[in-house]
């Protein structure tokens, strides 16, 4: 694999944290747009569920249940917006030079609390899987993310490193 310099990675991880932040507004917009084509349309989109399931569910209770998920995924983007804004502060200031500040241990907290409230609404979203199934309807499959919860384990440990290496070099500053 070619060396990639640290200024260079450093900017594509930028630009990722920016593509990702504005693909989060795009999927936030698409779940508002879904949402509101199913208020004054709903007799279409009950029609093409009918069409669809051949009369075989209740389209009034499919409808609804595509609302209320919708309305659950709307805050999760809340979510990855708050966490992508901590980590692209956290590169700015690995680009000043000076990342070991209790700022960025703060910004480590936030993350690992957005990571784990990301882990527990994906939880319900697999509850949500269970009550499609119930009402015989296609769902995106679900399983449980070993590796998301590692990542809540690993953002408050390092959160936790980042403030005691914050302190010790306060300390060092104050001796000097």
């Amino acid at each position: 694999m070619p060396h990639v310099s640290q200024p260079r990675l450093l900017s594509l991880s930028t630009r990722i944290v920016q593509a990702f932040r504005i693909a989060n507004v795009a999927i936030a917009v698409f779940f508002l747009a879904i949402l509101c084509a199913t208020l004054p349309g709903l007799e279409l989109v009950q029609g093409a569920l009918a069409r669809k399931y051949g009369g075989a569910v209740d389209t009034v209770t499919v409808v609804l249940f595509v609302r209320v998920t919708l309305l659950l995924g709307l805050p999760i983007c809340w979510v990855v917006e708050r966490l992508l804004a901590a980590l692209r502060a956290i590169l700015g200031t690995v680009a000043e030079g000076d990342p070991f500040v209790r700022a960025n241990a703060a910004r480590l907290r936030t993350i690992g609390w957005m990571l784990l409230t990301i882990q527990v609404a994906d939880l319900a979203f697999g509850a949500t899987r269970l009550v499609a199934k119930l009402l015989h309807i296609d769902y995106a499959s679900w399983q449980p993310s070993f590796t998301g919860w590692l990542g809540v384990l690993i953002a408050f440990v390092l959160a936790q490193v980042f403030e005691r290496g914050a302190a010790m070099r306060e300390d060092l500053d104050g001796t000097v």
